[in-house]
């Protein structure tokens, strides 16, 4: 796997799309402190998926988006790609890339959206981690280094450390194994638990049913005997029930043949009259027709003289309109002569105005075109300013390149004297070391003894604890079992507590219930009433349907639960109101009872009068034949025997079983009882094993600090072996420094020579360069003055040019005012000549229509005469038809009374068809009543039931039947359906129940595979690194000892790393106690170990090396030299010594403050 380039968007001071085309071996990115090259580091930890803002140094996540400068505007998306090659399959299609790259992409909107891609395709972050999972390159590896991360190294707990040893043996895929596995053996454990409860009710329900279940199959094949039996009677009676019907229809049809007769002779009589009637009715008509014509003609003349008067006022009114408008027209006259004198004066002013603008336009043109000269000249000087201005610039930049130079070989020369006086005092101090060697070698020899001792006697101690801790871990472990056994209790009977309350409530009851919040309900019945279990039956069976009943506070909270319950279709429900008025309980009992049903009911007082309502008139007896006794010696009420049967006033007899809601209710008030207890009990048990966990723990923390002090010992101990050993090499290698030094010294001595020749040379080129430089200023100088004078003229005549421009626009107004003006004159002028005209065909149309009005008038004095004559004709016409109506109407009672007569014979024949009508509609009744009989019990159409003969044994044979049926009483062939459903849904759950099992099995198989695999890679990748470690520790600092070593052997998945480091010419001490440098390169050397085992494909140091001094720096850009063969590097530094190891550089700069820009790529040899 190899990086092969990041992209930047948007992201923190990157503005602009910014690509890092990275190589194999040693990339630098370099550049001055604040220009964003650790924004590059940030970047790559944000693609990998880091999450906390923090460690992106930012208080919040949208931090990273580019915020915006003075200049540019904010990014409203952050985005950030790698471009890595080799990984995943390289089967798989990763589009056109013919190198297998794979893109990984992630973006983050301002509005907080933010989305993962791979190859250009949306995904998880648990997509991208999968990608790199053991891979080495992740967000919570050590292949990204800064300063503080290196210190943590050994600055962390030896329990944290541990994570270097995970990403050696590559084992952080089999702790997410390990951890989703642990999750689903959770879940299937619960799972398992929950189908354990099911199962068992099911199986309960099972056993409850299966009696009744036999009991519904006898049913079935007695109901199939009677109805062969019924079926051959009921044919019988259908057959009786014809032919009587038959007889009935014959003498039916006869009386409605006499019916028929009379009806005839009616009807011809009728049809008479009518004639005589329609012919009054017309005569009738017709005379109001003309008395009608009379009236319309009296209305006509009326109209007719006020027609006349109208006309007569509206001739008047127009000869006074035709006088105005006579007026009118001279005034229009004299307005068109003025409008006329007015519009050759404004063309008169236009043409002025015009000439005046034209003059001003050329004057503009003549100064336009002597700015145009100026601009040019200030051009050409102001190029030869800019000229001048870069070679001073070039100037001072090469003026401070040499003084920079001047300034390193000063530093150089301030370092070797430094270095000098080093030396010497090292030399003196290596003579006063060596005097001090035999001292420590006696010093560690007596710390040695005193260590074993120490170690002897707390191993003594630690058994005792060790045996102490043992019994305490027996006794919790103890109690814990106890504990499961508890939860597990606990559990089973939350689970039979849900199961209880799903079977009391049906659909109905959830409805009300969502809905109860507007509805106020007080309780349920059945939660009111606490029955002595001997009697629960009984009283539930009394109450029947009611025993789920609802009580609310009024009637109207009753009328709202009952449309709720319509509006939803969910069934029936029963109400109680609580309000109710209660009614007086019965004064005599009868004799041979147990006793009122409300007696063996607890209840309190604020429901009691609900409970009497309901229980008053209801007696518990000790069993049905007693029931029935009392009943039939005239006891006029409601008997329930202790198992359920009812025998009602009516003589009714229900039995069978109930829902056994009270017996629930029961079980949930003992169940949520037990469930206090158990609670109780488990707080009690978690206290004593919280108590005895706190021994433990402080037993354990005894033997932990026991063992540490023996560690601490044995480490003493080792260093002590290890100063030994090593005050031998060290006065060997004193020596050989000593000589190493004088050598040193004389180098030293000729090099300063050297340096102080080169600053010399160095000064008087500057010198120089400092003469050249001021002489190109003094011309820059006068150039300026020339050109700010000739600005100033530039100026002036820019102002003039501005008041020649604001003269020409005031011309332009005045000319456009005027112009509008002749526009608007002229407009006045042609509106005037229109009404004009409009005015004279005014006054043509006036006159014509008083000539119209003098004309209409004659005529309508003409027309009221002869109106006159005809309505005198009219009225003597009326009179002669009044008389000739009178005679008609005396003949049309003689019909009247002929018709009356003939109607009395029809109804006495109508009410003997009337008659047989009913008794035939009585027949057909019974026999579809009997048809639809047989086709709702038995499904048969009677048509089709063929005839048989019934044997007299057939009625006794019904009447066995029924009785048998009688006494397997109430029998719910539901119970079959719900029997086979229980007993397919039992099969069901207990497959289910051994898939778990089996599950759960694999599971823990799994992790302990997963523990087993682990363990051995972990040990491998330790013993591997320790060696790898003291190899690399050596070849880092040029000597010494370093040595890993597990704060607990025997449990490697848990163990945390100690780590023991003695570097060259220092005594084995703890690593807190080295300087910043050694803690680095210790850090540093666990590190690159773990890297040869096994190489990252990249990692970012962020000036990694800024504690090290130049020596230490050289050794570890060899290490890095060594390492790049296998591992990308891109190290953020200001060493030159690195600088010089790596094979490629980008240099990063602010230009433009907050936007950080890639200036240059060098590629260097290697």
């Amino acid at each position: 796997m190899r990086i092969e380039k990041i992209e930047l968007i948007g992201f923190k001071s990157f503005s602009e799309r910014t690509a890092f085309n990275l190589h194999p071996g040693i990339t630098c990115i370099v550049g001055p402190n604040g220009c964003g090259k650790s924004n590059v580091v940030d970047a790559f930890r944000w693609a990998l998926g880091e999450q906390s803002a923090k460690s992106l140094r930012s208080d919040k996540m949208e931090e990273v988006i580019f915020s915006g400068t003075s200049t540019k505007k904010p990014k409203g998306v952050a985005e950030v790609t790698l471009v890595v090659s080799g990984i995943g399959d390289p089967t798989q299609d990763n589009g056109d890339d013919p190198q297998n790259f794979t893109s990984v992409t992630r973006r983050l909107y301002r509005s907080g959206e933010s989305e993962y891609m791979a190859n250009k395709s949306v995904c998880r972050l648990k997509d991208i981690k999968d990608l790199f999972l053991d891979s080495g390159l992740e967000v919570k590896s050590y292949s990204i280094l800064e300063q503080d991360r290196i210190a943590a190294v050994l600055n962390s707990k030896p329990q944290d450390r541990r994570f270097i040893i995970e990403e050696v043996a590559g084992v952080m895929k089999y702790k997410v194994r390990k951890t989703e596995a642990q999750n689903k053996l959770e879940v299937s454990r619960l799972n398992l638990q929950r189908i354990n409860d099911i199962v068992t009710e099911v199986k309960r329900q099972i056993n409850a049913l299966d009696r009744q279940a036999k009991k519904a199959e006898r049913y079935k094949k007695l109901s199939a005997e009677i109805r062969t039996i019924e079926l051959k009677i009921a044919k019988r009676d259908y057959q009786t029930l014809r032919e009587s019907l038959e007889r009935i229809l014959a003498e039916y049809t006869v009386l409605k043949e006499n019916e028929a007769m009379k009806k005839a002779e009616l009807t011809k009589v009728e049809n008479i009259s009518e004639t005589n009637r329609l012919g009054i009715f017309e005569k009738e008509k017709a005379l109001e027709i003309i008395q009608q014509e009379f009236r319309d003609a009296e209305k006509a003349i009326a109209e007719t003289e006020r027609v006349i008067a109208v006309l007569n006022t509206d001739r008047d009114n127009l000869k006074e309109y035709l006088a105005k408008l006579f007026a009118q027209r001279e005034e229009f006259g004299t307005k068109e002569k003025e409008l006329s004198e007015k519009l050759g004066e404004l063309g008169g002013t236009d043409a002025r105005l015009s000439g005046d603008m034209e003059g001003l336009k050329e004057e503009l043109r003549l100064k336009n075109e002597l700015i145009e000269s100026v601009e040019n000249e200030l051009s050409e000087k102001e190029s030869s300013v800019d000229s001048k201005r870069r070679n001073v610039f070039r100037a001072s930049e090469e003026l401070s390149a040499l003084r920079n130079e001047t300034g390193r070989m000063q530093v150089s020369l301030e370092a070797l004297e430094r270095k000098e006086v080093s030396l010497i005092k090292d030399a003196e101090d290596s003579k006063k070391f060596l005097n001090e060697i035999n001292l420590s070698i006696r010093d560690a020899e007596g710390s040695l003894r005193d260590r074993n001792s120490e170690v002897l006697l707390l191993s003594e101690k630690k058994s005792v604890y060790t045996l102490e801790a043992a019994s305490l871990k027996e006794k919790i472990e103890y109690l814990r079992d106890e504990l499961s056994k508890t939860k597990e209790d606990l559990a089973s009977n939350i689970s039979r507590m849900g199961s209880l309350k799903e079977l009391v409530l049906d659909a109905p009851t959830r409805e009300i219930l969502q809905d109860g919040t507007n509805l106020h309900i007080v309780s349920s019945l059945s939660d009111i009433l606490n029955v002595e279990p001997e009697y629960e039956r009984a009283v539930e069976n009394a109450l029947s349907e009611k025993i789920n009943s609802f009580i609310l506070k009024s009637l109207a909270d009753i009328e709202i639960a009952i449309s709720t319950l319509k509006s939803k279709g969910s069934g029936r429900m029963s109400f109680i109101p609580l309000d109710s008025r209660t009614f007086d309980e019965l004064s005599d009992v009868p004799a041979g009872i147990i006793g009122r049903a409300v007696d063996f009911v607890k209840i309190d007082a604020e429901f009691a009068g609900v409970a009497r309502n309901l229980l008053r008139n209801i007696f518990i007896v000790k069993d049905l034949r007693t029931a029935i006794a009392l009943r039939e010696s005239g006891n006029n009420y409601f008997f329930v025997t202790l198992n359920g049967e009812i025998v009602e006033p009516s003589g009714a007899v229900i039995g069978g079983e109930g829902r056994g809601v009270l017996k629930r209710k029961r079980e949930l008030r003992e169940i949520e009882e037990l469930i206090g207890q158990k609670t109780d009990s488990i707080s009690m048990l978690q206290e004593d094993i919280n108590r005895l966990q706190h021994e433990l723990s402080d037993k354990e923390s005894g033997i932990r600090d026991i063992e540490a002090a023996v560690v601490n010992a044995e480490k003493e101990m080792s260093l002590s072996k290890f100063s030994s050993a090593n005050y031998q090499e060290e006065k060997e290698r004193t020596d050989r420094k000593l000589t190493y030094l004088s050598i040193e010294v004389e180098d030293i001595i000729r090099e300063k020579e050297s340096l102080k020749n080169m600053i010399t040379e160095e000064e008087k080129t500057v010198n120089a360069g400092e003469a050249e430089k001021s002489a190109v200023e003094k011309d820059m100088a006068a150039l300026l003055e020339e050109i700010i004078q000739k600005k100033m003229r530039y100026e002036e005549d820019r102002s003039h040019i501005t008041d020649i421009r604001l003269s020409i626009t005031a011309y332009k107004e005045k000319i456009e005012a005027v112009q509008k003006e002749i526009e608007t004159t002229g407009n006045a002028m042609e509106e005037l000549s229109q009404k004009d005209n409009s005015l004279n065909g005014e006054i043509k149309s006036v006159e014509e229509r008083i000539s119209q009005r003098e004309a209409e008038s004659g005529e309508n004095e003409e027309k009221i005469k002869g109106m006159i004559l005809n309505a005198d004709r009219l009225r003597d016409d009326i009179s002669v038809r009044k008389e000739a109506l009178e005679q008609e109407n005396q003949q049309m009672l003689s019909y009247e009374q002929a018709v009356k007569a003939l109607r009395h014979e029809i109804d006495a024949l109508t009410s003997k068809v009337s008659s047989l009508d009913v008794e035939r509609a009585e027949h057909r009744l019974k026999i579809e009543n009997l048809a639809e009989n047989i086709r709702q019990n038995y499904g048969a159409e009677i048509d089709s039931i063929e005839t048989e003969p019934i044997l007299p044994e057939d009625e006794e044979r019904l009447t066995e039947l029924g009785a048998k049926i009688q006494e397997l009483g109430p029998v719910n062939l539901g119970t079959l359906e719900e029997y086979e459903e229980l007993t397919t849904r039992y099969e069901f759950l207990s497959k289910q129940q051994g898939d778990l099992n089996r599950s759960i099995a694999e599971l823990e198989e799994a992790i302990t595979k997963i523990n087993s695999t682990t363990r051995k890679k972990l040990r491998e990748a330790f013993e591997a690194l320790k060696i790898k470690f003291s190899e690399v520790f050596i070849s880092l600092f040029g000597g010494g000892r370093a040595e890993l070593i597990l704060t607990d052997e025997n449990n490697i998945l848990e163990t945390g790393i100690d780590i023991i480091a003695q570097p060259p010419g220092k005594k084995l001490q703890n690593i807190t106690l080295l300087s910043g440098g050694e803690k680095a390169l210790t850090a540093l050397s666990l590190l690159f170990a773990s890297f040869l085992i096994k190489p990252t494909p990249l990692c970012i140091l962020d000036e990694a090396d800024a504690p090290l001094d130049d020596s230490n720096t050289g050794r570890f850009s060899r290490m890095l030299r060594e390492l790049s063969s296998n591992i990308q590097f891109i190290v953020l530094t200001h060493n030159r010594v690195t600088m010089e190891a790596s094979d490629y550089i980008y240099g990063i700069t602010m230009e433009e403050p907050g936007v950080s820009k890639v200036i240059s790529m060098q590629l260097a040899e290697a």
